[in-house]
């Protein structure tokens, strides 16, 4: 792996040539090798933590030692701010909290089944990353949807009064071969209500007021301008005839699908050991950014 006195001296804090940091990194049994302006290090096999030069810059502050580091005056004016993403999930959470629903805190790992034939959903092979060792069968993958959390959330609160209407903001794990590390973050907004009745304009009137939130209107209120609609779609998670695709529509008239919407598939509750009617929205909130 190559790199650079300076970018390790920029990142450490401190200031050494390059054959310097050479002996240093020998401390921590990293061969390194000058040649002109860059320097070769060479990875042990017994090192599988080292994966960027970051890690390098890490293990030259320990060889120096922490405690010797300089401590210097951070002179660069910054005013802090939200992270644009974490800001616009506080937006549609609050939106849906203060239309009385729960929200829900699910685990990020998932078994294969709970994502896939547990929602009558096939895996193609280039959604989801999948735990080379998982611990156990619940841990296999990590998720590519919020849906089979909260479907078990609900699941083990059916002691409760119904209806129970639940939701999440939170980030899905989807492969991405264009991305160094194969594989990126997704934010997702999910919202269940299960109940006697399946009530599907209750989860449509949410979804219409998170959009409200978002300055995005219906089709069925504006012809022009960042709008959405809802495009009937066979998908197995849902109900025949009772599910859709979410489409935004962009200015300039292309669309993008953004997630679906419907009432779940008999089988789908069965599969979650659930006895009343559910409907459900997922949407992927990052095109709103």
């Amino acid at each position: 792996m190559a790199t650079t006195g300076e970018y390790l001296n920029g990142i450490v804090g401190i200031e050494k040539s390059n054959d310097e940091i050479s002996e240093l990194l020998k401390k921590m049994s990293l061969e390194a090798e000058v040649q002109g302006d860059k320097i070769n290090v060479k990875l042990p096999a017994t090192r599988p933590d080292i994966l960027q030069e970051c890690d390098i810059a890490e293990d030259l502050a320990i060889a120096f030692g922490y405690n010797r580091i300089p401590r210097v005056q951070n002179n660069e004016a910054t005013v802090a701010a939200p992270h644009p993403l974490n800001k616009l999930s506080d937006i549609v959470r609050r939106e849906i909290a203060l239309a009385g629903w729960t929200e829900a805190l699910t685990l990020s790992l998932c078994s294969h089944d709970n994502n896939f034939a547990h929602l009558r959903r096939k895996d193609n092979g280039d959604e989801v990353v999948v735990l080379e060792n998982p611990k156990s069968s619940e841990n296999q993958i990590c998720r590519t949807l919020l849906l089979p959390g909260l479907l078990k959330t609900v699941c083990e609160n059916k002691r409760y009064a119904l209806p129970l209407r639940v939701f999440e903001v939170s980030d899905v794990v989807l492969k991405n071969a264009a991305v160094e590390r194969g594989a990126q973050n997704q934010r997702h907004a999910c919202a269940l209500y299960a109940s006697n009745e399946a009530r599907f304009e209750i989860v449509q009137g949410l979804l219409d007021e998170v959009m409200k939130s978002l300055n995005v209107v219906s089709v069925v209120e504006a012809n022009k301008g960042v709008r959405y609609c809802l495009e009937e779609a066979d998908i197995p998670t849902y109900l025949p005839g009772r599910g859709a695709n979410v489409m935004l529509i962009n200015e300039d008239g292309s669309s993008l699908e953004l997630g679906t919407i419907g009432i779940l598939h008999p089988e789908v509750l069965g599969n979650f050991d659930l006895k009343t009617p559910v409907s459900a929205f997922e949407i992927n909130i990052e095109p709103f950014l």
